[in-house]
């Protein structure tokens, strides 16, 4: 991707969330007069219940326009190397970042818009009220500017797909057997977190928020570990100590197998995705085996040394059609 093409894809991503939050930050200093200071600026069911000042709410607006768009480009920088499309997978990662990127500008720019135009001529800002159509608003908003953005994107670079394994050589009734475990540490370190935030917010606070968040945090931990086994049965993919969920993938039901280099971007992020025609267990970018079921729909897993686990597993799927004839 050359320089000019970065930078015409980061304002692509980053300037929209940006421009997003300048209709705001116009309404609230053009229409000083007829606004309450403080605002009311967040809304419970029963009413606002957060305010902020004029100009304080200003800044909080073009931070988070700022914010928005610094994070969006900086995931396309980052990304900028493996946003190549496979000719075998539907989903194009540089449409599918500006689109939303474009969609959560228009949600977050029409929100704050909505919340500025209740203050307008209210006498008591604790009194305003955010009515639930102006979320329906702002949702249907950010469909259309992610519309927008996914039309207004050129489409990913396109590469063939990796080139099948080499299979090994097994004799009829050889046995052989290939794992690997795998770990993401931030996920392990983000849910861990989450179970001591958990416990301390349940002791101290609200007993049902502890629950949900620790449960959260054992959720993640059990994601963040990753066992990937090859043997005569096929490919067995478990997570977590339990090894729950898990994927098994017999000879039979696989027709093509391959090493790849896997991109989180291309399979829209990490931990298990489901998207058209592949399901994929991402931990962390890098290699990885990319498994072609009899249906046409893909198993991807992250893991390390996936040349050697692709060459046994097609070996394996070789000699199963060697016995099928």
């Amino acid at each position: 991707m050359t320089t000019l093409n970065s930078l015409r894809l980061c304002l692509l991503a980053g300037l929209p969330p940006i421009l997003s939050a300048v209709p705001n930050i116009v309404l609230l200093a053009a229409a000083a007069d007829r606004l309450p200071d403080p605002l009311a600026t967040h809304f419970a069911a029963d009413g606002a219940d957060g305010f902020t000042g004029r100009v304080p709410t200003m800044f909080v607006s073009a931070g988070l326009g700022l914010g928005l768009g610094v994070l969006f480009a900086a995931i396309l920088v980052v990304g900028a190397r493996t946003n190549a499309r496979r000719a075998d997978t539907p989903l194009d990662p540089i449409r599918s970042l500006v689109a939303t990127a474009w969609g959560v500008g228009g949600f977050v720019g029409a929100i704050m818009m909505a919340g500025t135009i209740a203050n307008l001529d209210a006498a008591d800002p604790a009194r305003v009220t955010l009515s639930g159509w102006a979320f329906a608003a702002a949702a249907v908003a950010g469909l259309l500017f992610a519309a927008a953005g996914w039309l207004a994107a050129p489409a990913s670079p396109v590469t063939p797909g990796p080139a099948p394994a080499e299979p090994l050589a097994l004799g009829r009734t050889e046995r052989v057997s290939w794992s690997r475990r795998a770990v993401s540490p931030w996920m392990l370190l983000t849910g861990v977190i989450a179970v001591l935030m958990g416990v301390v917010v349940g002791f101290v606070a609200q007993p049902l928020t502890g629950v949900l968040l620790a449960f959260t945090g054992v959720l993640l931990a059990q994601l963040a570990l990753l066992r990937v086994v090859v043997d005569q049965h096929g490919l067995t993919v478990g997570t977590g100590l339990l090894g729950w969920p898990r994927w098994r993938l017999r000879p039979g039901d696989i027709t093509e197998v391959s090493a790849d280099d896997i991109s989180p971007v291309r399979y829209g992020g990490y931990g298990i995705r489901v998207i058209p025609g592949a399901t994929a267990v991402v931990l962390r970018a890098g290699p990885g085996i990319v498994v072609t079921r009899r249906s046409g729909r893909r198993f991807v897993v992250s893991v390390d040394d996936a040349g050697t686990g692709a060459g046994v597993l097609a070996g394996v799927v070789e000699r199963a059609d060697r016995t099928r004839c």
